[in-house]
């Protein structure tokens, strides 16, 4: 019996034949192709640039979000490779890192915050 085992799982591998990457195409899943879709959607945005604020008033803004545990809104002067305004970093103004403001997990330069809003 045991050898009649072997026979057909060697007559299998003799004959089979493995359609490589097709195999694969059917874990393309909805919640994946939902994930690129978001992503492309996200990548097609368009932010419009605010107003400059100046360094003083950018330094008053981070103080009292600092001091009350505020989230901000900050926009960057740095554009993207498209020369797109950037999306807006969000988050809690945590401290600073030598010459850098910690918002959130970003840390960011103070020369080059456009714009602050406290949420």
């Amino acid at each position: 019996m045991e050898n009649n085992v072997d026979d057909v799982v060697n007559n299998f591998f003799k004959n089979y034949q493995d359609r490589g990457i097709k195999k694969w195409q059917g874990l393309m899943l909805s919640d994946h192709i939902a994930a690129l879709n978001k992503d492309k959607e996200n990548n097609a945005k368009e932010y419009s640039k605010n107003n400059a604020m100046s360094e003083a008033d950018i330094s008053q803004v981070l103080l009292q979000a600092f001091a009350n545990n505020k989230t901000v809104s900050v926009q960057l002067k740095e554009k993207t490779l498209d020369k797109q305004v950037q999306p807006d970093i969000v988050g809690l103004v945590k401290g600073y890192k030598g010459d850098r403001i910690v918002i959130g997990d970003t840390e960011v330069e103070l020369g080059n915050i456009n714009n602050i809003q406290i949420n």
